[in-house]
């Protein structure tokens, strides 16, 4: 029993890291001036993350209340966040087009670290509550 509430505090903290660095991701794509805000203008950029960060923040509600479902959708949750760090990461790189080309590349990094932990954490307690 004791290993089962060492691996909750792990999928805790580790889902607190990756939502702040969620936060951190969005207000470094504006600082950047990532190339979709051209397209759709900062208004909607924001929304739309907006709504994209509430998702996480309810799912991570019940994970927190222990519901299996809701750690298989995480999973999904914190492997598209680690892609997306590295297509940012990657596209900076390949571009060298920083600002106004593909910002985000900094906290992508922070996103393929945490999102892997994440995946990890939360598929141990997947197994925890077959």
């Amino acid at each position: 029993m004791e290993g089962y509430f060492m691996n909750k505090n792990k999928v805790i903290i580790f889902y607190l890291l990756m939502l702040v660095n969620h936060v951190a991701h969005v207000f470094e794509e504006i600082w950047g001036r990532f190339w979709i805000l051209n397209k759709v203008g900062l208004g909607k950029y924001l929304a739309i993350n907006w709504v994209l960060f509430c998702i996480p923040v309810v799912l991570f509600y019940y994970v927190f209340r222990d519901k299996r479902w809701a750690y298989i959708v995480s999973i999904l949750y914190a492997g598209f966040m680690a892609l997306q760090g590295i297509g940012h990461y990657m596209l900076t790189i390949i571009t060298g087009r920083y600002f106004n080309g593909f910002a985000g590349g900094y906290t992508g990094i922070g996103l393929i670290i945490i999102g892997s932990g994440l995946i990890y954490y939360l598929l141990m307690g997947v197994k925890t509550r077959i």
